[in-house]
């Protein structure tokens, strides 16, 4: 039987430099997601669903931020499926080397429309919207 001469020891030094940089950027990518989406879903439950049954004549949010609410909670999921899929490594599979390609550009797209969502909603605000 042949021993199996493919390790990391032995790979080039651009793929475990490669490997590296992927390996920090799944870091951050899954950190930031996992911690915001801790962060924005018990106040969503509260805002949304709680405050509605428990207090008399709650107001609901403005749509703008229902909507920035709703894309956040997408990015939060997509990053932790980018980062998930960006540290697996380098599968022999192209289907899924289709699909983190796919997936980490949904999330750059989803972090852009999310600082323009910003951007634009505190616009809004100074005018008077």
């Amino acid at each position: 039987m042949k021993p199996n001469t493919d390790t990391n020891d032995q790979a080039h030094p651009s793929y475990r430099a490669q490997s590296w940089l992927k390996t920090a950027a799944a870091s951050v990518i899954g950190t930031l997601s996992l911690a915001l989406l801790f962060l924005s879903v018990p106040r969503m439950f509260f805002e949304y669903v709680n405050f509605p049954l428990v207090k008399e004549a709650y107001i609901l949010p403005q749509w703008r931020y229902r909507a920035f609410d709703a894309v956040l909670v997408a990015w939060c999921v997509d990053g932790l499926v980018a980062a998930v899929l960006l540290a697996r490594g380098h599968p022999s599979n192209t289907a899924v080397m289709t699909w983190k390609r796919r997936t980490l550009l949904l999330y750059a797209a989803g972090f852009a429309l999310l600082l323009a969502g910003v951007v634009i909603g505190t616009w809004l605000r100074k005018h008077g919207y």
